[in-house]
């Protein structure tokens, strides 16, 4: 009987050890290999382009856009007179309410663009409008000032002028039913 129960002990010693182990080895962080060039070895005699060198690091979930939620709060107003020769600086507050996180750099990235509709002139432009980068990846629920760059407009005349972010390479959100920031102005010279 002393020897079966030694055994038992044994057993559930040799389980609750390999338990362990399997805790602690999926627990440890993981350490990857990095190539670094050895001194006096150039670019070219590692076959390493500057491209990736500087490539974004992926720590990102990989997001479905075509079915993820996509939303977007954004708030500010549009000046009723922008200039048609400088640059115009629109300052709105845009909060995350997507359920993934904004990149601010590289591929899916979201900016922050604009779309204008001549009133009184014949001139709109949808698509090929300067585009604002924003300060920081934003997590949803997060907020992030932002001045949007707006200098597409040459010929004077009143404009609606809609703010509208965009997911690059994806869609505009406007195309997911994320209300635009818009409002009517005013394009004149800014140099008389």
């Amino acid at each position: 009987m002393v020897s079966k129960m030694s055994k038992a002990k044994l057993l559930i010693t040799g389980i609750v050890s390999i338990l362990v182990f399997f805790i602690i080895s999926s627990c440890a962080p993981v350490v990857e290999k990095i190539d670094v060039e050895r001194e006096g070895t150039s670019s070219e005699e590692t076959g390493n382009t500057l491209e990736e060198e500087v490539e974004e690091p992926e720590d990102f979930e990989v997001v479905d856009y075509e079915n993820a939620v996509t939303c977007a709060e954004i708030t500010g107003y549009i000046p009723s007179y922008l200039c048609t020769d400088a640059d115009n600086y629109v300052k709105i507050q845009i909060t995350n309410t997507s359920d993934f996180t904004w990149k601010c750099k590289g591929k899916d990235r979201v900016c922050i663009g604009y779309h204008y509709y001549g009133q009184n002139v014949d001139y709109s432009d949808y698509d090929k409008t300067e585009r604002t980068l924003l300060p920081d990846n934003l997590k949803p629920g997060e907020t992030a000032i932002v001045e949007v760059l707006i200098n597409d407009v040459t010929h004077e005349g009143f404009y609606l002028i809609q703010i509208d972010p965009v997911l690059e390479g994806h869609f505009w959100f406007s195309s997911r039913g994320v209300p635009v920031l818009e409002g009517k102005t005013y394009f004149g010279s800014c140099t008389d």
